[in-house]
């Protein structure tokens, strides 16, 4: 990826905040973040939720999001959601958000988990990495590359640029494709929809049949 002047460098991750948040329920019981970091997302979805339990597998990024984040309905769970072990709600919940963490994980077996833990009706909606293939995935890199910089300019000039939750945050390079990504979805979770978005990112949305 082509690297933006310091100064112009910006939050994809929270670029696509809205659009997680548009897919969880108003209001609902329990709310699952699945690679919560500095917990920028599960500030937000604490107001959407009754209780949100927010999982991560490095302990400084726990320690970092509990200590940025004032709300009492949280539980800061330090792990790997892939451990049946894992202090998780045996009910499971109204929604399950995954955010720049799928690509951390074997995409079959964190499919499956995240599948099972989205209650009947209830969703579960990621925003991912994948590594391009394709023509379309080089030819959105493409579009991605000017857009990326239009947008840190755009956010420097209003004095909102910068990365602030990037401290410490582990980075991984995405090794899954979108093709194998459509291709479990397709076979784990039937009727959901991946898609390919801007800035290296791809949507990934499923509704639990009830």
């Amino acid at each position: 990826m082509l690297q933006l002047p310091q100064a112009l460098l910006w939050d994809h991750n929270a670029h696509y905040h809205p659009w997680l948040l548009r897919q969880v329920p108003q209001r609902c019981s329990r709310v699952l973040d699945v690679g919560c970091g500095t917990g920028a997302l599960v500030r937000k979805l604490v107001d959407r939720a009754d209780f949100v339990d927010a999982v991560d597998f490095s302990a400084e990024m726990i320690d970092q999001a509990s200590a940025r984040t004032s709300a009492t309905n949280v539980r800061w769970l330090r792990g790997d959601v892939l451990d049946p072990d894992l202090d998780l709600h045996p009910e499971g919940y109204d929604a399950v958000t995954a955010l720049s963490s799928l690509h951390h994980m074997q995409l079959r077996p964190a499919l499956t988990r995240l599948a099972s833990l989205v209650r009947p009706g209830g969703v579960l909606a990621v925003i991912g990495l994948y590594r391009s293939e394709s023509a379309a995935d080089f030819a959105t890199r493409t579009v991605s590359f000017p857009a990326n910089a239009a947008v840190g300019a755009y956010l420097a000039a209003r004095g909102r640029a910068g990365k602030p939750h990037d401290d410490g945050m582990p980075v991984q390079d995405a090794t899954i494709m979108l093709s194998e990504i459509r291709d479990a979805a397709r076979e784990i979770i039937p009727g959901s929809q991946v898609r390919r978005r801007l800035f290296w990112r791809h949507s990934l949305l499923w509704r639990k049949p009830v």
